[in-house]
């Protein structure tokens, strides 16, 4: 915690001066965040925006800008991931610069009205993040700590775009030629407790299956929320193993997808049926989110909450919406302007 502090005592002073850092000049706007391990501030290059990540060059207690700058480069000009834009150190701190994008899903969740997103926005964010994930896989990596603090959504004409961010706790599963690491006999219990796996509670090596359950932890907590996770229980990591190793019998299973369309349930099958050594079928999770919707009647064409309601517009940098937007609202959709929404 110690070196968060140097960090923000080094540079908080800067505060609309500029800072020199190899070939490019920042101005330091503001903070934005801080965390155990590193701290991120608001910069701009010639009137553009970005984000900058720093931690301490001594001392800090978990190294973590290697793992985004890794993982940034790795995926340059993919969709979904924040472009890198510069990395490198000084004496006193190391830094990686990315492309600025929106609040994150929590965040926005916290404006929404009654802390809930729609249906048409849940069924699009788990088809948007599930991509994520397929595509941080088909790099190499794996992720480890899905939930919603780390997707968040593009700023202004980007705000139809889910990004995923915070590589802090990736870990690289295959090698250059695509053969992947012989699985440890055990692994660090990593992750957020609510939404980490099963084989992660329980101290074992992770696989990308790993992340996809986590990641149907996620959409469920959106969707109804989890059993394990609510105000009145307190959360530890036996307790939540515990309920996920229940969650593959049938009572613990009708508790976990209470209130939820029955495809869930099928979709939690697929995942846990995957061995460690198989690729998750990203394609037939998707077309099965999308088959549920469907039934449901749920509508993805819609935008998402964020795009339509005034509060969360106003987070994502959107201005009010025009009258023939807000008639659009009332009416519906036209259905000339609608789109084709494709499975992975």
């Amino acid at each position: 915690m110690g070196e968060k502090c140097e960090i923000n005592d080094l540079l908080v002073p800067l505060k609309d001066k500029r800072l020199r850092l190899g070939s490019h000049e920042y101005k330091m706007v503001e903070p934005i965040a801080t965390g155990p391990f590193s701290s991120v501030f608001l910069v701009e290059e010639d009137g553009i925006p970005y984000a900058m990540k720093v931690e301490a060059q001594v001392g800090c207690l978990r190294p973590v800008l290697k793992l985004d700058r890794a993982v940034l480069s790795a995926l340059d000009n993919q969709t979904g991931f924040p472009s890198l834009i510069d990395a490198g150190r000084t004496d006193h701190f190391k830094y990686v610069v990315m492309q600025l994008v929106g609040p994150d899903l929590s965040s926005l969740l916290e404006f929404a009205p009654q802390n809930r997103f729609s249906q048409s926005t849940i069924y699009k964010i788990a088809l948007q993040t599930l991509e994520r994930l397929r595509i941080l896989h088909d790099a190499g990596w794996l992720n480890r700590d899905v939930k919603a603090q780390n997707f968040a959504v593009g700023f202004g004409e980007e705000s139809s775009i889910v990004y995923m961010l915070d590589f802090g706790l990736t870990r690289r599963y295959l090698e250059p030629n695509g053969r992947r690491h012989l699985l440890r006999p055990w692994g660090p219990s990593v992750g957020t407790f609510p939404y980490a796996p099963l084989n992660s509670l329980g101290f074992l090596d992770q696989t990308p299956a790993d992340d996809v359950e986590g990641w149907l932890y996620m959409i469920i907590h959106l969707l109804n929320g989890l059993p394990w996770h609510n105000s009145k229980r307190s959360l530890s990591l036996a307790k939540v193993r515990e309920w996920k190793m229940y969650c593959r019998r049938a009572g613990g299973r009708a508790q976990l997808f209470k209130d939820v369309p029955e495809g869930w349930s099928e979709i939690f099958d697929m995942i846990v049926k995957t061995a460690h050594h198989e690729r998750p079928d990203y394609h037939k999770i998707a077309c099965k989110v999308i088959s549920i919707a469907q039934k449901e009647n749920i509508d993805l064409t819609e935008q998402f909450d964020w795009q339509t309601n005034p509060v969360l517009r106003s987070l994502v940098r959107l201005g009010p919406l025009s009258c023939d937007e807000l008639t659009m609202q009332t009416c519906g959709t036209p259905r000339a302007t609608r789109m084709i929404l494709s499975p992975i």
